[in-house]
């Protein structure tokens, strides 16, 4: 099958977000005088982790899940300070730490060679996603960027996806594919909306859900394999 439109999630697909978590949680951690231990990363970890995933279920919107996250470590680590602006202060280190990963420019130089459209779909903070792009210079690669706080609704729903539709003048669904590393948004949303779906494990994990993508991949050029592009 040949594909012509490729959607991309950001975080932990083109980004590298498990890489900087840690150093921009600290860095933001340390303007409010709060030491990060390993314990408070680790139940920030789950805490976050919980949260998304109340999203992706429609549980929760964007902006109440950003501040609810703080609010519930500072209330379980039994910290002081200002929960709302250490989120504020850590979505900009994020941006700020965005690296990467391996292979992400040579896959969408590749496919801007092979013409074929790409598109970046993601449920990250808009805030945060605007400076990671820009600090990758992945920007440059995208002329359409879909940010979930900007389509209104997020991924898996598909309302998120059929405003991407409308939004890039319609979708040949038949030729389009959604690289992601979620499992419950990126793959389950593209199932949803009826398109093929690619799941970028890095670390290669266990599949424990009854989400099946059509493809995966442990390295981002895996992705011109499954293209056909090498």
């Amino acid at each position: 099958m040949t594909y012509t439109t490729v959607l991309f999630d950001l975080d932990d697909t083109l980004t590298d977000f498990s890489g900087s978590e840690y150093v921009a949680l600290k860095e933001a951690m340390a303007k409010h005088n709060i030491t990060l231990t390993e314990e408070i990363f680790t139940l920030y970890q789950m805490i976050n982790r919980e949260v998304w995933e109340l999203l992706e279920k429609g549980m929760f919107t964007k902006k109440e899940i950003l501040s609810l996250r703080f609010d519930l470590l500072f209330a379980q680590a039994h910290l002081e300070g200002d929960p709302s602006q250490l989120n504020h202060d850590y979505l900009i280190s994020m941006g700020r730490h965005a690296k990467k990963v391996d292979g992400a420019v040579e896959v969408l130089e590749a496919l801007a060679d092979a013409g074929v459209r790409v598109a970046m779909v993601t449920n990250g903070a808009e805030m945060a996603q605007k400076i990671k792009l820009a600090v990758t210079g992945l920007d440059a690669y995208f002329d359409d960027i879909y940010i979930s706080d900007i389509t209104g609704s997020a991924k898996p729903n598909i309302k998120f996806f059929e405003f991407v539709e409308k939004a890039m003048g319609g979708i040949d669904k038949e030729n389009t594919m959604i690289v992601g590393d979620s499992l419950g948004s990126d793959i389950l949303g593209g199932i949803n909306f009826g398109i093929s779906t690619c799941w970028f494990n890095p670390n290669e994990l266990e599949n424990t859900t009854d989400i099946e993508p059509d493809f995966e991949i442990n390295h981002i050029g895996g992705l011109l394999m499954v293209l056909g592009l090498s």
